[in-house]
C-alpha cells in the first residue's frame, strides 16, 4: 500500500499557525483505516497489505514564511548568516512538526498494526500482526534544502530525496513543471521570491498592528500554505468573511488593505532585480505585481487569476514510464500531463477558496492512497478535512478522460 500526502507547510511558527493536533491524529487514523480496507481483495477475501510506503510529496515544511527573513538575510543566499539563519528556521519548524514526525518514527520502528485474516478469508478481531513502515520524505519548493539540512528537519528512519518509484509509482514534488517555482532562472525562483519578500513581509506587517495581531496567524497560514498565485483570491474571501462577522474596525480594516499593498509594491521594487522570467517580452514581474494588488471590488467575489495563459510553459520534461505519476505541486499545464499518456495524480492547493472563508481546512495537507491492481479505483482520497466532505469529490478536479486509458486528476 502506498500512502502519499503533501502540502503540510509546518513552517517555525513566527508568523503562521502549523497544522492542527487534531488534523494529524485524523492523517494517522486514516491510514490505519486504509491498511485494513484494502486488505479486502478483488475477490471480496482479506489478505492483510504486507507493508506501508509513505512519502511526502514536497513542501513538508515551509522555510520561506519566517521572520527570519523580514530583515535583509535571504535564504537562498550563500554564506554562514544565511546558513544560521535557515537551521534555526528548520529547527523551529520541526519542532513544530514533533507530532507528525513522531507518528512517521514510531510507524518506521514499530510498523503497523494488521488484522490477520481467519480461515474464511476475514479479519480476525483482536489478532494482529505489525507490518513495516517505509517513509521517504522528498524536497518541495518550500523545503527544497531539505537534503542541506536533514540532520535539524527529519528524524533518523526517514529518507530524505527528490524522487520516489518502485516502477509502477513515480513521485515528484513537480515544480519543475511550474514556471514560478522552476529553478532554471537561477536563484530565487519568482514564486520564492513572492513567498519571502511578499507574504512574509505582509505577516511582519501584520503583527506590528496590534489590532491585527491576533488575526495574523491564521490568516497567514491561509497565505502561506495556499498557492502563491491565490494569495489576493484568499485574502478577498476572508476579508469578505470578516466584514460579514463584524470582526474588524474600518480603520483596522484599511490598515489590512494598506499593509498588504504596500508588501506588493515592496515586492515589486525588490523583484526587478531578478533575471527576466516572462517569454516573448512579457513583464512577468509587472503583470504578478498588478495582480497581487488587492482591490476594493475584488472583495467578495471570485475568479480565476488571468495569468495562467501568460506564464511560460514549464520545458521539464518526465520520461519515466511508471503507470501512475503522482505530483505533489500543481501543474502549470495540464498539456503537459496528457503527453505523458499516463495517470497523473496533482495533490496541488484548490484554485479558489472554499466554505466561509475563514475556516483552516483550506490549508489542510492533500492524502492519497494508492493500491495498483484495482483498475477503476487505483486512487482513493483520504477525507482529511470537513471542507473536503462538503465539496463533493474531495474538491478533486477529474478530466474528461480521466477514466480512459490517459487519465488526469487534479486538485488544484
Amino acid at each position: 500500500m502506498l500512502v502519499v500526502t503533501s502540502n503540510w507547510c509546518v513552517s517555525d511558527g513566527t508568523l503562521a499557525t502549523g497544522p492542527t493536533r487534531g488534523l494529524i491524529d485524523r492523517f494517522r487514523d486514516e491510514v490505519r483505516r486504509s491498511s485494513l480496507r484494502l486488505g479486502f481483495r478483488h475477490d471480496g477475501i482479506y489478505r492483510p497489505v504486507e507493508g506501508v510506503d509513505v512519502v511526502l510529496a514536497g513542501d513538508t515544511f515551509d522555510w520561506l514564511v519566517s521572520r527570519e527573513w523580514i530583515g535583509e538575510t535571504r535564504p537562498w543566499e550563500t554564506g554562514s548568516r544565511a546558513a544560521a539563519a535557515l537551521e534555526r528556521v528548520a529547527a523551529g519548524s520541526r519542532r513544530r512538526s514533533g507530532r507528525l514526525l513522531a507518528t512517521l518514527t514510531a510507524w518506521t520502528r514499530r510498523g503497523i498494526e494488521i488484522p490477520l485474516a481467519d480461515r474464511r478469508g476475514r479479519p480476525t478481531p483482536g489478532v494482529c500482526r505489525r507490518v513495516p513502515v517505509r517513509v521517504a520524505v522528498l524536497c518541495g519548493g518550500r523545503d527544497r534544502w531539505l537534503d542541506r539540512v536533514v540532520n535539524e528537519a527529519v528524524p533518523p528512519g526517514l529518507v530524505v530525496g527528490r524522487c520516489w518509484s518502485d516502477g509502477d509509482v513515480t513521485v515528484w514534488h513537480g515544480t519543475e513543471f511550474d514556471p514560478l517555482w522552476a529553478a532554471d532562472g537561477g536563484e530565487p525562483t519568482l514564486g520564492e521570491s513572492l513567498a519571502v519578500d511578499l507574504i512574509a513581509r505582509f505577516g511582519g506587517g501584520l503583527n506590528a498592528v496590534a489590532v491585527l495581531r491576533p488575526l495574523a496567524g491564521g490568516l497567514m497560514r491561509r497565505l502561506a500554505a495556499g498557492r502563491i498565485l491565490d494569495a489576493p483570491l484568499q485574502l478577498a474571501a476572508w476579508l469578505a468573511a470578516i466584514d460579514r462577522s463584524d470582526k474588524l474596525s474600518p480603520a483596522a480594516r484599511q490598515s489590512l488593505f494598506d499593509t498588504w499593498n504596500r508588501s506588493v509594491g515592496l515586492w515589486h521594487r525588490s523583484a526587478r532585480r531578478l533575471p527576466p522570467q516572462g517569454e516573448g517580452g512579457i513583464d512577468l514581474v509587472g503583470l504578478l505585481a498588478e495582480w497581487m494588488e488587492l482591490k476594493e471590488a475584488a472583495v467578495g467575489r471570485r475568479e480565476r487569476h488571468p495569468l495562467s495563459a501568460r506564464l511560460p510553459v514549464g520545458h521539464a520534461v518526465l520520461s519515466d514510464a511508471a503507470a501512475t505519476i503522482v505530483l505533489g505541486h500543481p501543474t502549470a499545464d495540464l498539456r503537459l500531463a496528457a503527453a505523458w499518456q499516463t495517470q497523473v495524480v496533482c495533490l496541488g492547493r484548490q484554485t479558489l477558496p472554499v466554505a466561509d472563508g475563514l475556516g483552516d481546512d483550506d490549508a489542510a495537507p492533500k492524502t492519497v492512497v494508492i493500491h495498483p491492481g484495482r483498475e477503476r479505483r487505483q486512487v482513493d482520497w483520504l477525507p482529511m478535512t470537513a471542507a473536503e466532505q462538503r465539496a463533493g469529490n474531495c474538491g478533486v478536479w477529474i478530466s474528461a478522460g480521466s477514466w480512459t486509458e490517459r487519465r488526469v486528476v487534479d486538485a488544484a
